[in-house]
């Protein structure tokens, strides 16, 4: 079953606005090192639209027939592959760079973390892992965001909530980060310091 299948028309209306700026800062940092580039769960594409105005080479890749039905529809650029981002049907070092953009808190820490093993393993090495999630905690965090943020993850259902509060209590992407083999560095929040772009390079550990 789709779980997104009620709400895919409705997600760009809804967060497309907001998310912009970061998709935009993705896109731009991605383009200044990569020239082909993998956006794993990709929803309707906000991102890969923001990297093909970059002039870069999008495959999205998502599990949602309906999310990618509403990305082709409005985001005809790029290609889009329906597919497990945790067990891609990709070769190693197919990729220039990666990006996953508000997935890894909707997701269990075990698939989690095998979508940035999947990333670092696609990439070819040297090539930038970007990632964009919300931040457990930081400096001068807006109490009023946090309060909004919170109502929508609320809002996706319970078991989308239980899983934003884990990724929450547990240090948000960096554990995942760090357990896939990815040292990231923090460069850049948004959304009043509750989101925060990571920026890894691929390599290979085994």
């Amino acid at each position: 079953m789709d779980e997104y299948g009620r709400i895919a028309s409705l997600y760009d209306p809804l967060v497309g606005r907001p998310l912009r700026p970061i998709h935009r800062a993705m896109a731009e940092r991605l383009a200044g090192t990569a020239g082909t580039v993998l956006d794993l769960c990709c929803g309707t594409g906000l991102l890969a639209g923001q990297a093909l105005e970059s002039g870069l080479a999008v495959t999205g890749v998502d599990l949602s027939p309906h999310m990618l039905a509403v990305a082709r529809a409005k985001r005809p650029g790029a290609e889009y592959l329906l597919a497990d981002a945790s067990a891609l049907p990709l070769p190693d070092d197919s990729f220039d760079g990666a990006a996953i953009s508000f997935a890894l808190h909707e997701k269990p820490f075990d698939t989690a973390r095998a979508i940035l093993n999947e990333a670092r393993r696609v990439v070819r090495p040297g090539g930038p892992v970007l990632v964009a999630d919300y931040l457990p905690s930081g400096p001068n965090q807006s109490w009023f965001t946090g309060r909004a943020i919170r109502l929508v993850e609320r809002l996706a259902g319970r078991d989308h909530h239980a899983r934003f509060l884990e990724y929450m209590a547990s240090g948000g992407a960096v554990p995942l980060l760090v357990s896939a083999g990815l040292s990231a560095q923090l460069e850049r929040t948004f959304m009043d310091g509750w989101v925060g772009l990571y920026a890894a390079e691929a390599s290979r550990t085994d």
